[in-house]
């Protein structure tokens, strides 16, 4: 049995040879992959942005003392008496700090897409977009050494796209 080039390993879970693609522990024939790219996969940033919309909303409700003072009862905290208009200020202020942080958190990340026969996938996820790419070049080396063939160069230089 002829042993086959490895083009890329990451040592754990990516393995790409001239013929397979292997993550995790499940195992891809290149001939049954049509299509493979690189994607960018945005992050869900719409709660932070409600956060941050209720936030400022609660701020400016707060600073314009729009709350009558008979809606809710002052409340005595550490020798100072909290109104509804600066509760709704401090809650204002909470808000808009937790979905600026939240927002500054969240990242985009990136992904190896296949399609086969059963659909398309995401089959490798990642934080790390160099590692993405690196998978996704081994991906391209394997298939141009298959459309290659045995006596043709098989190294070829590309771009993948991308931010």
């Amino acid at each position: 049995m002829k042993t086959e080039n490895v083009l890329y390993t990451d040592g754990h879970d990516v393995t790409v040879t001239e013929s397979m693609f292997q993550v995790k522990k499940k195992w891809y024939h290149l001939s049954g992959i049509t299509k493979h790219t690189f994607m960018i996969l945005q992050p869900d940033r719409f709660p932070c942005v409600m956060l941050l919309l209720l936030g400022g909303v609660l701020e400016i409700v707060g600073a314009a003392n729009v709350i009558p003072s008979t809606w809710l009862p002052k409340v005595y905290v550490l020798n100072i008496w909290l109104t509804p208009n600066l509760m709704a200020m401090g809650v204002g202020i909470l808000f808009l700090l937790v979905g600026a942080t939240w927002m500054w958190l969240t990242k985009e990340r990136y992904a190896v897409n296949i399609t086969t026969a059963e659909g398309e996938k995401n089959v490798m996820v990642s934080e790390r977009k160099e590692y993405i790419t690196q998978i996704v070049h081994a991906l391209n080396e394997a298939f141009f050494a298959r459309i290659a063939g045995p006596t043709k160069e098989k190294k070829r230089e590309f771009i993948v796209s991308g931010r």
